[in-house]
């Protein structure tokens, strides 16, 4: 379905970069997307709605800062869920359709964590997803405090789709970034039934999702290299 090319779904992670669709101009311009396409695109989203929100009656400069911080962190939740009950969904193993969706969705970035084309999301699914978010969001909060929490919600999308990025192909140097490497490494190779939170573990914290102890890997994947060991 959905013009997928026939594919197995390898019992241990690969490298490399598959095929994904059998219709050559969805491959190559709507499933391959790099970081600077998302920053093309959200960052003067970003912008624009930030300025709206110093600019409307009653905000000021302080009050859309400090919804542009309510916005990131409403987006720290939002970025936990949409990963543990959306990306990591379980399809019924009798159903074409739902397998094809958990491959589509996130399954394909599991089989190929290191595929520097598929990790960060494709506008064709980001696009309607912000608007559908942000009517949403327009409905509950009231034009008044929309656009700077909604500005604060697309700073936080980016700040996972670069921060995801560059755990898989970057070599991190701070201390916090190493823990953001770790802790999503730990989720591809040993528990991927946990630490959902990409940008911050702080609702796997609070759900509990963030085991004590590390499992050991399958497969000798334990340890996964530093991405300048990669050639990516």
């Amino acid at each position: 379905m959905f013009w997928l090319q026939p594919h197995e779904r390898p019992t241990l992670p690969r490298r490399g970069s598959p095929r994904m669709f059998r219709v050559d101009w969805i491959e190559a311009y709507l499933s391959r997307v790099r970081p600077w396409h998302v920053l093309v695109i959200w960052v003067p989203v970003a912008l624009w709605f930030a300025l709206r929100a110093v600019r409307t009656p009653g905000v000021g400069l302080l009050g859309a800062l400090a919804l542009l911080l309510g916005g990131l962190f409403a987006w720290t939740f939002l970025e936990y869920a949409a990963h543990r009950w959306a990306f990591h969904f379980r399809p019924d193993p009798g159903s074409e359709l739902q397998r094809d969706l958990s491959f589509l969705i996130h399954g394909v970035h599991h089989d190929w964590p290191y595929d520097p084309d598929r990790l960060v999301m494709p506008p064709i699914l980001s696009v309607p997803i912000a608007i559908a978010i942000g009517f949403a969001m327009r409905a509950v909060t009231g034009p008044k405090l929309f656009p700077g929490l909604y500005s604060g919600l697309i700073a936080g999308y980016l700040w996972y789709d670069m921060t995801h990025y560059a755990v898989h192909h970057l070599k991190q140097r701070t201390a916090f970034g190493k823990l953001q490497r770790r802790n999503h490494l730990v989720h591809h190779f040993t528990q991927p039934e946990a630490r959902y939170g990409v940008t911050t573990p702080l609702w796997d914290l609070f759900f509990g999702t963030y085991p004590a102890k590390t499992k050991a890997a399958a497969g000798g994947h334990a340890q996964a290299p530093e991405p300048g060991a990669e050639g990516s």
